[in-house]
């Protein structure tokens, strides 16, 4: 299982940083793992992961990362989002890595759990334009070419009412409207798709980047 982007790096940090029989690649295949067993469907049939992971070591391991721990931590959410990006899946609320020592853990040993946690209440999303004009999302935002819609988009390519940003308890889904030229999301063309944090929405010539804030 590749990580695009990520793995290099990782495996850089093992040698230069961690100082442990459980290098972060290791985790990170452990992750992966955990996603794809513990995948289902919210009540509007998208595919979401875990958002709350857990990752235990024994009492040796988890001293031996020292100080690296929250280097650990950023390089295992990214992870995380950019398999949940490649596989199309969804988080119930923000991503987050905890550590956890097990002190009847060998050596050597690393065991990962997650749980679906809701989005707190009051986190706020934006849509980012390429040039750079932040527009608040308050859903539900209808997208497209006419006066009356909450994000107005220009352009022969854009419907009237191109798509729709919705929410429900598992955060931010779009939904296109049966436009003419379609909706993507990452460059794959959705109907009816969940957001994350850094997904790229490419409507007519317009690409919007969806930023929680």
């Amino acid at each position: 299982m590749g990580f695009p982007g990520v793995s290099s790096r990782i495996v850089a940090a093992s040698s230069r940083i961690f100082r442990t029989a459980v290098s972060p690649m290791t985790v990170a295949r452990k992750i992966s793992r955990l996603l794809q067993k513990e995948q289902t469907n919210d009540t509007h049939g998208h595919p979401i992961v875990p958002n709350y992971l857990i990752v235990a070591f024994s009492a040796k391991d988890r001293q031996r990362y020292g100080g690296a721990e929250e280097t650990l931590r950023r390089q295992l959410i990214e992870v995380a989002h950019n398999y949940a990006r490649e596989k199309g899946l969804g988080f119930t609320g923000p991503l987050s890595i905890d550590f956890a020592t097990n002190p009847s853990f060998r050596n050597g040993r690393c065991d990962i759990s997650g749980e679906f946690r809701d989005a707190p209440i009051g986190d706020e999303a934006v849509l980012v334009t390429s040039d750079g004009l932040r527009v608040s999302i308050t859903t539900p935002q209808v997208l497209g070419r006419n006066d009356d819609c909450g994000v107005v988009l220009a352009g022969s390519n854009v419907s009237r009412h191109h798509a729709e940003i919705r929410a429900d308890q598992h955060g931010l889904f779009i939904v296109d409207l049966g436009s003419t030229n379609g909706t993507m999301v990452n460059g794959i063309a959705i109907n009816n798709h969940r957001l994350l944090h850094a997904d790229i929405v490419t409507i007519g010539d317009h690409e919007l980047r969806v930023e929680v804030i």
